[in-house]
């Protein structure tokens, strides 16, 4: 799957939450939701006024905005050059965006809280996702506090694919490689990441409230 150009296509949507995905029963989240998932990650990750935060995959920060309340600073990073450009339009300077790949960004700054949402499911590889995770711990400062959102459940494959319909659909993109949902993950091989970076790793089952909770979960990394 091409993600760059999926991503680049998505942003032409006029409803903010279909230019990132962010879709329940075939309707765009409502604004009220995303705000109380903003409170939840703030919570999750401890955010206090006089930090900064790091959100790689940030889309068109839509996201980013809502926890701007929470902290002193938020950096957004996104490799659609088009979500990018979206996100400038709306947050007008008061958030620092960047185009950049999530295993490669190199930026100039450590950061006290990481964040990457709803995005871990499009690197489809143990080892890239791995570099990934290498790389949001190089921008977090010593004690710093990782949460990687809404990661697609292997464990809960069959909750998301529940019908025979969804299933044929899911075959058919699996043969033509354009798995539009990308890696359905096991909490257990971001354990092993974890473990081979030296790093501690939690899982965070979501909340019964949460939208995707029948098939996805959270992951806290302490640096």
């Amino acid at each position: 799957m091409n993600w760059k150009q999926f991503w680049n296509n998505k942003a032409s949507a006029s409803e903010e939450a279909a230019q990132v995905g962010r879709i329940m029963a075939g309707k765009p989240l409502d604004e009220r939701v995303l705000e109380k998932i903003a409170k939840q990650i703030q919570t999750q990750l401890h955010v206090k006024p006089s930090d900064s935060l790091l959100d790689v995959c940030c889309g068109n920060a839509q996201l980013s905005e809502l926890l701007l309340p929470y902290c002193q600073e938020v950096v957004g990073v996104d490799f659609s050059e088009k979500l990018i450009e979206e996100a400038n339009k709306k947050t007008a300077g008061r958030i620092s965006l960047h185009v950049a790949d999530a295993a490669h960004v190199a930026l100039n700054q450590s950061f006290d809280k990481v964040l990457l949402y709803f995005s871990f499911q499009y690197f489809e590889t143990y080892e890239y996702g791995k570099k990934v995770i290498a790389n949001l711990l190089a921008h977090a400062k010593p004690g710093a506090l990782i949460l990687i959102g809404d990661i697609c459940d292997q464990r809960k494959f069959f909750s998301y694919y529940h019908s025979p319909k969804k299933y044929l659909h899911y075959l058919k993109q699996k043969i033509q490689k354009q798995q539009d949902m990308g890696k359905f993950w096991h909490p257990a091989e971001l354990d092993q990441i974890c473990k081979e970076l030296g790093v501690k790793g939690h899982l965070q089952e979501q909340e019964a409230w949460q939208p995707y909770a029948h098939y996805r979960f959270d992951y806290l990394i302490e640096k």
